[in-house]
């Protein structure tokens, strides 16, 4: 079969549009939520505290997790003497990130329902409390900024404060 030249440029664009329709749906999800928590603009810093406390495996493990990450603001609002002296001490970095965890699969929206009340046990042992602050969610004080990022092992919201114990 031999195709004119208009019609292989026609057929040429409608393989074009195919894939541009098919592409969402090829993406892939990110293999766990350290990954997922990368590829955010806004958490670098909770990346790197991550890695600091030697909690890569925790949040790259089976899961599921849901992970509570403050965002680069966030930690931005420590006190900078605080926020170098946290940053500089692995242990103390650690049991705080373990607070930003629970060890479970826990979402925060599913369809027209949300959290809004209630409790879970974080990963440092300590209950962390979900409310409403006016028309916004709060997790242990913090405002949910964004929710329900999936990865394959669990979930990432971010909150716009660290919490400390």
């Amino acid at each position: 079969m031999r195709l004119t030249r208009t019609a292989a440029c026609r057929s040429f664009a409608g393989c074009l549009l195919v894939l541009s329709l098919a592409a969402p749906a090829l993406a892939q999800r990110p293999a766990n939520v350290l990954e997922l928590a990368a590829q955010q603009k806004n958490l670098s810093t909770f990346v790197a505290a991550v890695h600091t406390a030697g909690l890569d495996d925790t949040l790259r493990g089976a899961g599921p997790v849901t992970v509570y990450a403050p965002t680069d603001e966030a930690f931005a609002r420590l006190p900078a003497a605080d926020r170098a002296a946290l940053l500089a001490d692995p242990a103390r970095l650690r049991t705080i990130l373990l607070g930003h965890v629970v060890k479970d699969m826990v979402k925060m929206r599913d369809g027209d329902s949300a959290i809004t009340s209630g409790s879970v046990t974080n990963a440092a042992g300590r209950e962390l409390g979900f409310a409403v602050d006016g028309d916004r969610t709060t997790v242990g004080g913090a405002h949910l900024i964004q929710w329900d990022l999936r990865a394959d092992n669990g979930c990432v919201n971010t909150i716009d404060k660290v919490l400390l114990p």
